[in-house]
């Protein structure tokens, strides 16, 4: 049944007095939050960000607002804002330097039900040319196409999420898949 449930519905119920209920946000969006989370800021340093974004998720949850953004959206703006915390820690750390992770496989991240070896392989060099264009991309530029093709988030969300308005999302998807193209 609480997979059925709206993470609202989950947030009244936690906010009520079932505590439980936490557990299941968690386990919605730990996934998308660490992968978000190792593009920002590395492989290695997204188990701490993604921690510290529940943490601090789990601290302001009675202030979540569901009248201005969507629960994804407001854990996305949290993760965003705790990787940009960490990376200002990091001051010594180009931030370039920190979403690229030679040793981050991509296809960590990708399910996939028994492929044959060949289409593995396929995949395999797909995933790590895409991999490899977008840490080419101005940080913007990747989070825009991260958020919006990865995660499934409109350009209003990743707006409210990077706190730019509408037309400069648009703006930065377009010249994101122009500077793609480039590339290719």
């Amino acid at each position: 049944m609480r997979n059925l449930m709206t993470d609202e519905e989950i947030i009244e119920l936690y906010n009520k007095g079932d505590q439980e209920l936490f557990k299941e946000l968690i386990g919605r969006y730990t996934s998308s939050i660490f992968n978000f989370s190792a593009y920002l800021v590395g492989k290695y340093n997204a188990p701490d960000v993604t921690q510290e974004t529940f943490i601090k998720t789990w601290k302001n949850l009675s202030d979540f607002d569901s009248e201005k953004a969507s629960f994804k959206t407001w854990v996305f703006t949290i993760a965003k804002n705790t990787a940009i915390d960490f990376l200002k820690k990091k001051k010594s750390i180009l931030f370039s330097e920190m979403s690229t992770d030679d040793d981050f496989d991509f296809s960590e991240t990708v399910v996939d039900d028994n492929p044959l070896p060949d289409e593995t392989l396929e995949r395999l060099e797909d995933e790590e040319a895409i991999r490899s264009l977008l840490q080419e991309l101005p940080p913007h530029f990747r989070t825009v196409l991260i958020l919006h093709y990865q995660e499934d988030l409109t350009f209003s969300e990743i707006g409210r999420i990077l706190d730019k308005p509408l037309n400069t999302v648009k703006s930065y998807h377009h010249r994101a898949l122009l500077e793609l193209r480039k590339m290719i």
